[in-house]
């Protein structure tokens, strides 16, 4: 049920501080950027370039996605918009496993088990989380797009 004051129910508590999402997610950001890039470069003799490895690059598209969802945040917050903190909560709870992986990637890619079973065991839990991870981080920024694109509709529908 769509109203006035915002999206679903008129029962739902919204933020009394607009750019609450928006900081929480800017600290997010900045958690997540690598500020040095030399321990995630190597050089292959004979080469004239340096490689990076595949995992920086899904943390470049976390790095691109999380600019966007700022981007969105601010403009609600601007706009005035309130932002309900049930969304916002779930959006940033989904978000918060994959900031974690990209942080701390070693906790989850070294193994140290000398026992082969339980070593993999443990990669198969280690992939099942990461993947998880990566999941919820997609379920997030969905669940925020189609909560903007509602709040707008709802903004010129209403305005005349």
């Amino acid at each position: 049920m769509v109203n006035s004051e915002g999206i679903f129910s008129a029962r739902q508590t919204f933020m009394k501080k607009p750019y609450t999402p928006f900081l929480a997610f800017l600290v997010l950001i900045l958690i997540t950027i690598p500020f040095s890039f030399d321990f995630s470069t190597s050089i292959v003799p004979g080469w004239h370039t340096t490689i990076f490895p595949a995992y920086f690059i899904g943390e470049l598209i976390v790095i691109i996605v999380l600019l966007f969802v700022i981007i969105g945040y601010w403009l609600l917050s601007k706009q005035g918009d309130k932002t309900s903190w049930i969304l916002f909560a779930i959006h940033f709870l989904f978000t918060i496993p994959t900031i974690i992986y990209i942080k701390f990637p070693t906790v989850f890619l070294d193994l140290q088990i000398p026992n082969q079973d339980k070593q993999i065991k443990a990669v198969a839990f280690r992939m099942h989380f990461i993947s998880a991870a990566w999941i919820l981080f997609v379920l997030g920024q969905i669940l925020f797009v189609i909560y903007y694109i509602r709040v707008q509709k709802v903004k010129h529908t209403i305005s005349p």
